[in-house]
């Protein structure tokens, strides 16, 4: 057996469940605290997709930030009450909303906010990059010849069990318990009788090829919509998407639940059928369409994990409860990097001949401010960052290719300035400041 390069390595981790996506598995061990370290500034902070859209996504990260039930974020070894980091934000918010110029927001970013690095993975940079995309994808309400593959509600059958309430009951879990953490800690299975009289026990849900080859979950009346194979599979991979009927009509949906089978990257699988230095998600789907629809669906059927969706009214809603931003959210692990947290990221963009090009022709450097919303069933570790690209063909060629190391930097408002808001005693853009690491 060949040993897996680095490169097929990384791009495996590519292919994942995205927004509004499950939670990620936890491994047992608690990792430390030494996720950050703290950095100078860049030395030119500049953001390529405008400041305007940057405070329209702040009002909404800051409304959410203060709906959670946490009561503080936590940046390594730093720890800042929620409640001072909303009102930081909000701050910074209202400034950009007053108009002021980018070099103005910059200074008042970099005189009252300290910048925490990710610490280095390697020498080509902190963190690994992919995307995430929302597909728009042809469909039908009715099974047909082209669309014969079921989108599915959440089945009635499936019980999904919070193993954190179960915490002070079972002494072997308790080391788990984090208020942080709960919403990962989950099972997911369905019950079946034990015997006459002897109630129900819970077994594993049933796998992809069970579902969708054995027809466990047919003519139960769970079908959304009906759409190509290939087209649903990737689907499942994003979390996400709209379907385009014939008459013009469409249908949102949005990740609502999973059968709690472990994920598996095909493009793993796929390295002995792709050349390393083409595989991305348009290169998998190619070959794919390529081969008959037994061996298709035979691929398919290594990955077990499966998503059931549900309709949306508007924009995927990502883990945190915000809908996606585009650009702007991204989706780490969880236990190294707080949600509803603003950070900076420098990385670099593929950039196409044109609209017919699957392939970029070069990568240009940009930098822009993200904020951590999301979460990813592969997206674990402290070095795994995936920026939500959009919706729509163009955004899935972009967020196919991705994958770039880069820098990310969380911002964390300094202390002399959490009390400086909290006095009402604003400072001044270019008001010096400490850099007090509390």
């Amino acid at each position: 057996m060949k040993t897996a390069s680095p490169l097929i390595f990384a791009l495996s981790l590519f292919f994942v469940a995205s927004c509004a996506r499950p939670p990620s598995k936890l491994p047992p061990e608690i990792p430390g605290q030494d996720a950050f370290k703290i950095s100078e500034p860049p030395a030119i902070v500049h953001d390529d997709l405008g400041l305007e859209s940057l405070a329209e996504a702040l009002a909404e990260n800051i409304k959410r930030l203060g709906e959670t039930d946490n009561k503080f974020l936590q940046f390594g070894p730093r720890t800042v009450l929620k409640k001072n980091y909303v009102i930081s934000l909000q701050y910074l918010a209202d400034k950009i909303d007053s108009g002021l110029p980018e070099k103005d927001i910059n200074k008042i970013i970099t005189d009252n906010f300290q910048f925490y690095e990710v610490r280095k993975k390697n020498k080509q940079g902190d963190v690994f990059i992919t995307s995430y995309f929302e597909p728009v994808i042809e469909g039908s309400r009715e099974k047909t010849a082209t669309y014969s593959q079921p989108l599915y509600r959440v089945p009635d059958n499936l019980v999904n069990i919070d193993l954190g309430k179960f915490v002070n009951e079972f002494e072997r879990l308790s080391a788990l318990k984090d208020e942080n953490r709960s919403d990962n800690m989950r099972l997911y299975g369905r019950l079946v009788k034990t015997g006459w009289g002897s109630g129900y026990k819970v077994i594993p849900y049933y796998t992809r090829e069970e579902i969708d080859s054995s027809k466990a979950l047919a003519h139960k009346g769970l079908e959304l919509a009906w759409v190509d194979p290939i087209d649903a599979f990737f689907l499942h991979i994003q979390g996400s998407g709209t379907v385009k009927f014939r008459d013009g009509r469409k249908l949102r949906l949005g990740y609502a639940s999973q059968n709690g089978r472990p994920y598996y990257a095909i493009g793993g699988y796929l390295k002995d059928f792709i050349p390393e230095d083409e595989i991305s998600m348009q290169s998998i789907e190619k070959y794919l369409r390529s081969i008959p629809d037994i061996d298709m669906k035979n691929i398919l059927y290594k990955n077990p994990s499966y998503i059931f969706f549900t309709i949306l009214k508007g924009k995927p809603v990502t883990s945190f409860g915000t809908e996606v931003v585009a650009g702007r959210t991204i989706a780490t692990d969880r236990r190294y990097y707080p949600k509803g947290a603003l950070a900076y990221m420098e990385f670099k963009v593929p950039v196409f001949d044109n609209n017919g090009s699957s392939k970029p022709a070069r990568w240009e450097p940009t930098s822009r401010f993200v904020l951590d919303q999301d979460t990813g069933g592969a997206i674990n570790g402290p070095h795994r960052v995936d920026l939500y690209w959009g919706s729509g063909d163009d955004a899935g060629r972009h967020a196919g290719v991705m994958k770039e190391w880069g820098k990310l930097y969380y911002l964390v408002p300094k202390q002399d300035f959490i009390v400086n808001i909290s006095n009402g005693e604003i400072p001044d853009p270019g008001t010096e400041n400490s850099t007090d690491t509390r």
